[in-house]
């Protein structure tokens, strides 16, 4: 990584953090749909985006706390760890948020006597057993990250 001047790095990671956000956003907005409606944005590129993105942010926050504490060298000690440990708790957070409502339903349409049955199939691009399997690996992530941060602080004096 080159050397890059303190107030530089906080706005990349400022950056970083707003592309995050609208990726989600694309995501949030975009992942269930009518199946009559057309796809405005590509989410499973912009959800994958926004993983590859929250885990540089992670690691470029640990970069910056590393250097406040002015630790150098390549082990940055754990800073990278709790940062990627919070990023993953937001990811978390956010899939089990996201709108995956998919199938069949039957909505009425009109006005009290003249309600009209209509049927709407929708999809999802990230279905709920999706948001099942990555909780449980970012949980598993987030458990691993946590043994080697406690055996970090127990060596540590």
């Amino acid at each position: 990584m080159k050397t890059i001047t303190l107030s530089h790095a906080l706005k990349h990671k400022n950056r970083l953090a707003g592309e995050i956000a609208r990726l989600r956003e694309i995501v949030q907005r975009e992942n269930s749909r009518k199946e009559t409606q057309t796809a405005r944005a590509d989410v499973r590129a912009a959800f994958d985006e926004n993983v590859a993105r929250s885990r540089e942010l992670a690691a470029f926050k640990g970069a910056i706390a590393a250097a406040n504490a002015g630790v150098t060298g390549l082990d940055r000690g754990i800073y990278g760890k709790l940062n990627l440990q919070a990023e993953l708790r937001g990811m978390i957070a956010f899939i089990k948020a996201l709108n995956t409502k998919e199938g069949e339903e039957v909505e009425r349409v009109g006005f009290l006597s003249r309600d009209e049955a209509v049927r709407m199939v929708f999809i999802a691009t990230i279905t709920r057993d999706e948001v099942d399997r990555l909780t449980v690996a970012y949980q598993t992530e987030i458990e691993r990250l946590q043994d080697e941060i406690d055996e970090f602080n127990a060596a540590t004096r």
